[in-house]
C-alpha cells in the first residue's frame, strides 16, 4: 500500500486489461485514470497529469511507440512502463531507448506490475531531487563550477554506494571497480581529465540497478534468459537517467557500454572493438574482475589466480586485448591500494550506513555499535580516525573516548564527535577530553567528507 496516493494512467485498448489493472491499482492505494486510445491518453496528460503511465504498444488510433515518443518529448518527468503482448528483446530495447522506464509482457502479473511501478516512482523521486539539486548548484558563481560538479557527482555516487552497502554481496563494488579502473587508466597513460571521468563513470556504472527487481538481483541460482535480459537493461536505463543530469559524454559512455564485448558478441550489441569507448572497455575488465573475486548468491568467489585466468581466456573476445594485457601486468597492490581506516561508532545503523556511503569511496570504513565495542575495535584495528557518537548504550561516547585517549596504544588516534547533542558544554567537555572536532547531527555530507579528508591529510603531513 502506497503511503502517498499516486495517479496512474492506464492506456490500453482492451477493456478487460484496463479492468484488471484498475482493480490492482486501486487495491494497492493508487488513483487510476483510463484511456482506450492515444487521443484519450493525451487529453488526460494535458488536463490531469498522472504520476506514471502504463502503456500498451497496440492502440486503435496510433502506435504506442509514437505515443511514447510524444509523452517523453512533452512530459519527460512522467515514467512510462510498457505493458505489451510483444515478447521481443529488440522491441523492449527500442522502447527503453525512447525513454520507457521498463517493459513487461502480458499476460499481466499484478505483483510484477506493482513492483515495477514502485521502482519507477522511487527512481522518479530520486531523479527529480537530483535535478532540483543540480539546478540549485548551477545558480552558484562560475568560479565554483569545479566544486559544484564534484559535489553533485558525489551525491549520486554516495547514493549508489549506500544502495550497495545494503547488500552483502555488492557492498563496495563500485569503489573497488573505480580503484581497478584507475590503476589501468594510469598505466595506459590517460590524461588527468580522462582519469577523472573514468573515476566518476566507474563509481556510477551500476547506478540504474535501483530499477532492477531485488528478487532477481538476489536470486540464489542461475538467472533465466528473461531475468538476465531484465538485469542487462541497467546500462541503457542508467545512461538515460544520468543523461538528464550529467553532460560529460565519457561518463555516460561508461555507464551505457561497460557490459559490451570487444568482439561484438554481447547481448544485443551494436558496437565492436575500438568502436566501444576506451573508458568503457577499461571498466568492463575492472567490473568483471571484481565480480569474479566477490561472493554472489549463486556461487562463491574465485581466487585471484582463477579470476586472472578468466581474464586471459577472455582477452580478444570479451575484453580488449591491450587493456587485458595492461591489467594482467598490474600487481595486487596496484589494484587494491592501501586505504586509511575510519571507525564509525554509533548505535544507529542508519547513521553508520550514511557514513559508509559518504566516506566509503575514499576510505575503509569499519564500525562499532556501542562505546565498549568502539574501545575494543580501536585497540585491535588501530583506525586512522574515529567518528564517535555520544549517546550509545552501555558506555557512552565520552566514556569510550576517555579510555581510548588514556590507552598508550590508541591515544594518538584523532576522534571527531558526531552527535545529535548540540550543547556548548558537551562540545567544550569533549574538546577538553581530547576530541579533535565536534560535528552536530544532522550534518551535511560534504562537511563530513571535507573534515575527514582534511584531518587525514594533516596526519599524513605530520608523519613526513
Amino acid at each position: 500500500m502506497t503511503q502517498n496516493k499516486h495517479k496512474v494512467l492506464v492506456c490500453d485498448d482492451e477493456e478487460n486489461v484496463r479492468q484488471l489493472l484498475r482493480e490492482t491499482l486501486i487495491a494497492a492505494g493508487y488513483d487510476c485514470l483510463e484511456a482506450s486510445s492515444a487521443k484519450e491518453a493525451l487529453e488526460h496528460l494535458e488536463t490531469d497529469l498522472p504520476d506514471l503511465v502504463l502503456l500498451d504498444l497496440v492502440l486503435t488510433d496510433r502506435s504506442g511507440l509514437e505515443l511514447l515518443r510524444d509523452i517523453k518529448n512533452h512530459y519527460q518527468d512522467v515514467p512510462v512502463i510498457i505493458v505489451s503482448r510483444v515478447d521481443d528483446l529488440n522491441t523492449a530495447i527500442r522502447c527503453i531507448r525512447l525513454g520507457a522506464y521498463d517493459y513487461t509482457v502480458k499476460p499481466i502479473n499484478p505483483d510484477e506490475v506493482l513492483n515495477c511501478i514502485e521502482r519507477a516512482l522511487q527512481t522518479k523521486r530520486l531523479q527529480l531531487e537530483l535535478q532540483g539539486y543540480q539546478r540549485h548548484l548551477e545558480e552558484k558563481v562560475e568560479e565554483q563550477a569545479e566544486e559544484i560538479r564534484d559535489t553533485f557527482l558525489g551525491a549520486i555516487s554516495a547514493l549508489s554506494f549506500a544502495l550497495e552497502a545494503k547488500d552483502t554481496y555488492t557492498a563496495g563494488h563500485s569503489r573497488r571497480v573505480a580503484d581497478i579502473a584507475m590503476a589501468i587508466g594510469k598505466k595506459h597513460g590517460l590524461s588527468n581529465d580522462e582519469l577523472e571521468d573514468l573515476r566518476w563513470g566507474s563509481l556510477l556504472h551500476d547506478m540504474a540497478k535501483i530499477a532492477v527487481d531485488d528478487k532477481i538481483l538476489h536470486k540464489d541460482g542461475k538467472l533465466t534468459p528473461k531475468e538476465y535480459r531484465h538485469v542487462m537493461t541497467h546500462p541503457i536505463v542508467g545512461a538515460c537517467l544520468a543523461g538528464s543530469m550529467i553532460k560529460k559524454k565519457r561518463i555516460l559512455d561508461i555507464i551505457e557500454h561497460h557490459h559490451e564485448h570487444y568482439d561484438g558478441h554481447g547481448l544485443e550489441q551494436k558496437l565492436v572493438g575500438e568502436q566501444i569507448p576506451l573508458l568503457a572497455r577499461i571498466v568492463a575488465i575492472a567490473d568483471a574482475y571484481d565480480a569474479m573475486i566477490s561472493d554472489r548468491p549463486y556461487r562463491s568467489a574465485l581466487t585471484r589466480e582463477e579470476a586472472l585466468t578468466q581474464i586471459r581466456l577472455g582477452s580478444g573476445s570479451q575484453f580488449d586485448p591491450l587493456i587485458a594485457k595492461i591489467f594482467l601486468g598490474l600487481s595486487e597492490f596496484d589494484i587494491v591500494p592501501e586505504r586509511k581506516i575510519i571507525l564509525a561508532a554509533d548505535d544507529d545503523e542508519s547513521i553508520r550506513l550514511l557514513v559508509r556511503s559518504i566516506l566509503g569511496n575514499d576510505f575503509l570504513v569499519i564500525e562499532a555499535a556501542d562505546g565498549q565495542q568502539a574501545i575494543e575495535v580501536a585497540q585491535n584495528e588501530k583506525p586512522d580516525l574515529i567518528l564517535m557518537d555520544i549517546m550509545m548504550p552501555g558506555k557512552d561516547g565520552l566514556q569510550a573516548m576517555y579510555e581510548i585517549k588514556n590507552n598508550q596504544q590508541t591515544k594518538e588516534i584523532p576522534i571527531v564527535m558526531l552527535t545529535g547533542i548540540n550543547q556548548y558544554l558537551n562540545e567544550k567537555f569533549a574538546s577538553t577530553m581530547g576530541a579533535t572536532k565536534y560535528i552536530t547531527k544532522p550534518f551535511m555530507p560534504q562537511e563530513l567528507h571535507e573534515t575527514v579528508c582534511r584531518l587525514i591529510e594533516d596526519l599524513q603531513k605530520a608523519s613526513l
